[in-house]
């Protein structure tokens, strides 16, 4: 028993290197540089749209999935960073104190996502457009960089998309088809929080490496 304790642990320590090793090395391109280390603070929401998970939760989590998969930039985990202080103000004094290991910070806040009736257009019957539904969504975004003695803005924009949906798509009952479900993820609201996250990710890309190269 004592053997076998001895090895258990061993397996354990080891299993804790590889990981480290693993989780430094994507940190690095096959040729040595160094990716961009960033963190993207949760998502804020200022809207009052209700569903039973949480919005920011799911669209901050579709974000980095993305970045991540991309292979260009290093993102940390991100329920460690949830902002003390309002990351939209003009001081950014406190933000180095709190991202002291990171060399770019994103922050992001949701401050439309709105089902209406959607728009009459000439190019859609009539009738279409009164049996259609529009959600509209519009997502904050400020990218701060820590590199340098101060803190400094590179990309701040507001992202606004709106998906028409129309209403033989509509009758999804979101108490069943949840986020995280196979439901879900064909669902409207799935496919266009999915398409969202997907823009935003391109746009905090590019701007992140293009900064980085600088």
């Amino acid at each position: 028993m004592r053997y076998l304790s001895i090895l258990f642990a061993a397996s354990l320590l080891i299993s804790s290197c590889c990981n480290s090793c693993k989780n430094e090395m994507t940190r690095y391109h096959e040729d040595g540089r160094s990716k961009p280390v960033v963190a993207v603070a949760s998502m804020l929401d200022t809207t009052s749209f209700d569903l039973p998970w949480s919005l920011s939760e799911e669209l901050t989590t579709g974000i980095v999935k993305n970045l991540t998969s991309e292979g260009t930039i290093f993102v940390q985990a991100t329920d460690e960073f949830s902002p003390t202080e309002n990351p939209f103000a003009q001081d950014l004094s406190w933000i180095k104190r709190e991202f002291q290991t990171q060399e770019f910070v994103v922050f992001l806040e949701l401050i439309q996502h709105d089902l209406i009736p959607a728009t009459k257009s000439k190019k859609k019957p009539v009738l279409t457009q009164e049996l259609a539904t529009d959600l509209n969504m519009s997502v904050r975004i400020r990218v701060i960089d820590l590199r340098g003695h101060s803190p400094k803005i590179v990309l701040q924009e507001m992202i606004r998309e709106s998906y028409y949906i129309p209403r033989s798509l509509l009758p999804t009952d979101y108490n069943i088809a949840t986020w995280g479900s196979m439901e879900y993820q064909s669902s409207p609201m799935g496919v266009a929080h999915s398409q969202l996250a997907l823009e935003i990710s391109k746009r905090l890309s590019d701007y992140i490496l293009l900064a980085k190269s600088r």
